[in-house]
């Protein structure tokens, strides 16, 4: 694969809803800017934090081990479940967001994009490894902050996510939780 069509791959995957996605925007209450480049920069760091290990060492150690896989969206599904119960709790009068960079690094280093990412199209890149990851933390900022850039739309300059936008993110994440359970479970 050449690199203008990994990055039209990495974008395209990157950018669509998911559970990195949908706690990003989430934690995006109160937005400054520097509270928007510590979220990307640990999206970026959580994604890489897999993607590096897993294209250069596990890729070709993982094949034909489907079991490893489904066990990451397992624990991908159960983690996703869990923010979406945390986010249905009201925060108390005065008290922070309950989605910030420690929940969405965690959420990051879970979701399957990147062990898509690693396993699949880091390695086929025809430049190399480190190119790749340049062109991939490329992407991945642009995208985050396109999705931060969403969540401010939806959260606004709160302090707190209002109640419709948190039960909506709940429900998102229930079903993402859902989805990556059952296609686990039927894979």
């Amino acid at each position: 694969m050449n690199l203008p069509t990994f990055v039209i791959a990495i974008f395209s995957l990157l950018i669509l809803p998911g559970p990195t996605n949908a706690v990003l925007a989430l934690a995006s209450t109160a937005l400054t800017v520097r509270r928007s480049l510590s979220l990307v920069t640990t999206v970026v760091l959580g994604y890489l934090v897999i993607i590096i290990p897993v294209s250069s060492i596990a890729a070709p150690l993982l094949e034909g081990h489907p079991a490893i896989a489904a066990t990451v969206k397992l624990i991908s599904a159960i983690w996703v479940l869990y923010l979406a119960l945390k986010l249905w709790v009201p925060v108390p009068v005065g008290g922070q967001s309950t989605l910030g960079v420690g929940q969405l690094f965690v959420t990051t280093l879970l979701n399957p994009k990147a062990i898509i990412i690693g396993l699949t199209l880091v390695p086929s890149v025809q430049t190399g490894i480190p190119v790749a990851v340049v062109a991939f933390v490329c992407c991945a900022t642009v995208t985050s902050a396109i999705w931060l850039g969403l969540g401010g739309l939806l959260v606004g300059r709160h302090a707190q996510i209002p109640p419709l936008v948190r039960h909506c993110g709940c429900a998102v994440l229930v079903a993402f939780s859902l989805t990556l359970a059952i296609s686990t479970l039927w894979t």
